[in-house]
């Protein structure tokens, strides 16, 4: 009885919560607006700007098909054979998802996990790996586009005692992402040789975690050229989305920052979007743009610097349109995919 009791509640809090994330970034671009970082008038002052406007989503298209082929890659170094187009497809859905229903980025690997679990049934872990992975490498471009941009104008990190923690945290995650995977190799070579360190990896929350990463640094040992591939393909696709920020930036014209300084702002943003608050951390990055923003300003002028990264955020959505047609022959599928059994669970 209990613990029919425990899997209700539980079904109604996994249900509530993309609702409370959906509540608390409303709530977010509220506060933003209200403190005058956020200036809803310059939608007008951008559709003033057509070029801008088709730059931007062509921008998004291309980055957004450059991710299909870094995901489709990580697939296929699985032996998980999924075509190019069918990638997109499902990328595009993901990205959608992602974008617009409440669960935000879980939504996306959900759908993209289901699809991938039609393709090849019997390699669950494999399909789950080249998510995880595709996710890391994309947040590892991310902290390595930031140390790039800190690299070109270390005056702006040297002067500030804020920035300059954050540029030492980029080093560490930098550093820490490759210096992980490479100690859970070493450590998967004493499971034969260590009896207790085996009975560790089948024993409580923790060790089955441990067990499973162990298993996923396994299967990506003789997949360095594609992790390599994925690597290049996210610096390609993100560079173009810094671009098209840029572009939304130079339109607007709402503050006295330069381009590059823009460049410095954006890295941090995306990272902060990355964190799973809000759905698509709609608010969050818009925040941290504006913070940082305002603490690489010589000298405080009040532009509303948030509005950059949401008109950035609204038309890469344009960019998804392709998903959104995809949703309307999907929604089945998407419902399905957004309450699935535990991936991690070798049981089923």
């Amino acid at each position: 009885m209990h613990g029919g009791t425990e899997a209700v509640m539980q079904g109604v809090w996994q249900r509530l919560v993309p609702w409370l994330k959906f509540i608390l970034s409303s709530g977010l671009i509220v506060l933003l607006w209200q403190q005058g970082k956020l200036d809803f008038t310059a939608l007008g002052q951008l559709s003033a700007a057509p070029w801008t406007i088709l730059a931007v989503v062509l921008l998004s298209l291309i980055s957004y098909s450059l991710i299909s082929l870094r995901w489709v890659i990580l697939l296929r170094s699985q032996q998980i054979p999924l075509s190019f187009a069918w990638g997109q497809r499902i990328t595009y859905l993901g990205i959608f998802c992602n974008l617009v229903l409440p669960g935000g980025g879980m939504a996306g690997d959900a759908v993209r996990m289901a699809h991938a679990m039609r393709v090849a049934p019997d390699q669950k872990l494999e399909a789950l790996s080249t998510l995880l992975v595709d996710r890391l490498v994309g947040l590892h471009v991310m902290l390595v586009i930031a140390l790039f941009v800190v690299a070109f104008q270390p005056q702006l990190v040297l002067g500030s005692v804020t920035l300059r923690f954050m540029a030492i945290t980029v080093v560490v995650f930098v550093l820490a992402l490759p210096l992980g995977a490479l100690l859970i190799y070493r450590l998967a070579k004493h499971v034969g040789r260590s009896p207790r360190f085996a009975a560790f990896l089948v024993s409580g929350r923790l060790g089955r975690l441990t067990a499973r990463m162990i298993e996923i640094v396994r299967l990506y040992r003789n997949a360095r050229r594609q992790l390599a591939q994925a690597f290049l393909l996210s610096v390609v696709a993100q560079s173009l989305m810094l671009v098209a920020l840029v572009l939304v930036a130079q339109s607007l014209d709402l503050g006295p920052l330069a381009s590059l300084d823009y460049v410095f702002a954006t890295p941090w943003a995306w990272i902060a979007n990355f964190l799973p608050l809000t759905p698509g951390g709609i608010g969050v990055g818009e925040a941290t743009f504006d913070q940082v923003c305002r603490w690489i300003e010589s000298s405080p002028s009040g532009a509303p610097y948030g509005t950059i990264f949401l008109m950035y955020r609204m038309l890469t959505m344009l960019g998804s349109f392709p998903g959104l047609i995809l949703f309307f022959f999907a929604r089945q599928e998407v419902r399905d995919a957004m309450h699935p059994r535990d991936p991690l669970d070798a049981s089923g």
